[in-house]
């Protein structure tokens, strides 16, 4: 178990059969990427943005910001299809991706088991920070130096995403990294369909009527999917708009998945 109190940098063991084939990840993200309907099209931009940073800082000058929400998980799998291919062109091997992460002061264990599984499943070096988003980003920054790029699951219509770019600079006074959005465009129903499309394993409280994780004592499963007394899955939601509506107003104040308190406030 990863401490609370403390950074942490750790890279989980799992069995072979539970790792994924990177190649195979590769393969399918980037024939649904050539596919010619609205989706296909979302998957090849958001390929092409990673495509740039990597090529603009760098893979030792990258890091994702991960926490176990479907965004950055989606994002999570897109950079592994765009990091295999970029070091298979060069006949390098995928090292372990820096991945970041703000801890919630009461998280879900179901969120906290899948983010600790994904970590071994696709290679990643987690590091936890402990604090305000503020304070973790700077203790990241202070412990990894080299990283000049945070890979950022921010969608348009979550908080502040609006005003963001697919390359977005972080504000003063914030500690400074480009942040690289490649999902910017994407919508709700967007997610779900990369998800099932490409088989990318995904945290089990979506499974139950959760569409939007934060703290425990913020979020409850969404109404707008209860059904006769049993709660549907994310994806059955016929209002994306709706997608937050298990999130209480004090949730703004904790990191999302998405990094939205990361984003542009200006």
């Amino acid at each position: 178990m990863v401490s609370r109190t403390a950074s942490t940098a750790t890279t989980s063991a799992v069995s072979a059969a539970d790792k994924l084939d990177f190649g195979s990840i590769a393969s399918t993200t980037y024939k649904l990427a050539g596919q010619p309907t609205q989706l296909g099209r979302k998957v090849a931009n958001a390929l092409l943005v990673i495509e740039q940073a990597i090529e603009k800082y760098e893979t030792e000058h990258v890091a994702l910001s991960f926490n176990g929400g479907k965004d950055c998980t989606v994002l999570m799998h897109l950079l592994c299809a765009a990091l295999h291919k970029h070091n298979t062109a060069r006949g390098k091997s995928t090292a372990a991706l820096v991945s970041f992460c703000v801890l919630y002061k009461k998280p879900f264990p179901e969120v906290d088991c899948f983010v600790k599984s994904s970590v071994g499943r696709y290679s990643l070096g987690l590091v936890e920070k402990s604090g305000s988003m503020q304070q973790g980003l700077q203790a990241f920054k202070d412990d990894h130096p080299e990283v000049q790029a945070i890979f950022v699951g921010t969608r348009r219509d979550d908080p502040y995403g609006d005003k963001l770019d697919f390359f977005s600079p972080t504000d003063a006074g914030w500690p400074q990294f480009m942040r690289v959005n490649p999902i910017l465009d994407w919508t709700f129903d967007d997610v779900w369909g990369f998800i099932h499309g490409a088989a990318v394993p995904y945290c089990s409280l979506y499974d139950h009527g959760y569409t939007s994780l934060g703290d425990v004592e913020t979020t409850v499963r969404n109404p707008a999917l209860l059904k006769d007394g049993v709660y549907q899955p994310a994806w059955s939601l016929a209002n994306g708009c709706l997608e937050r509506s298990g999130r209480s107003a004090s949730s703004s104040s904790q990191p999302s998945a998405s990094l939205d308190l990361f984003a542009a406030s200006n």
